[in-house]
């Protein structure tokens, strides 16, 4: 019989395996999960979780939703990326009144950030339509308004309008668009 005391628990020089946003791990025969950098390990039989596949997985798009201040709406933006790997990040930022389109000027890991909640994934695009995404949120303009007041649309609204796009061009199914509304929070 296996007691706690002959269980060693997974340390921070511990070897980790990333899937999607669960991290495994195995210490003296026993195996753990975790979601993605969180600190609670709990053991699991390995038949639990299936591995990914060998071949590359394609790009995805993805609604990113990151906290902010307190009574502040959720920030949100677009990530395309593979599974478990930097992407490249399309955002607005600033407030509401004088919004500013923000790209990432390289590759980014959204999931290490600290305000990073949680992430909902559109669609799987091919090389060709992650520029066509590229293309159209750099051409994408943030709203602006003159006062709080006036705001009508802050970095959610901004998000929707380049999905509505993406579903022109058939990139994002209708469905991700109706979600995406369902979620907005007011301005």
């Amino acid at each position: 019989m296996t007691t706690t005391i002959d269980k060693i628990y997974p340390t921070p020089s511990t070897p980790i395996q990333t899937i999607g946003l669960r991290e495994i791990c195995q210490v003296n025969g026993h195996h753990f999960k975790r979601i993605r950098a969180k600190a609670e390990w709990t053991e699991y039989s390995p038949e639990d979780i299936s591995l990914p596949p060998t071949e590359p997985q394609p790009p995805y798009l993805s609604l990113v939703h990151e906290s902010q201040g307190p009574d502040e709406p959720l920030h949100w933006s677009l990530f395309v990326a593979r599974e478990n790997e930097p992407g490249w990040l399309y955002q607005v930022t600033g407030d509401a009144e004088h919004m500013i389109y923000e790209p990432s000027d390289d590759k980014v890991d959204i999931t290490s950030s600290e305000s990073f909640l949680t992430l909902y994934q559109l669609a799987s695009v091919t090389e060709g339509q992650a520029m066509v995404v590229k293309s159209i949120a750099d051409r994408e303009t943030p709203r602006r308004a003159v006062n709080r007041r006036e705001v009508k649309e802050n970095c959610q609204g901004w998000v929707v309008r380049v999905i509505g796009r993406l579903v022109e061009e058939g990139i994002v199914s209708g469905s991700k668009l109706e979600m995406a509304r369902a979620m907005m929070q007011p301005a």
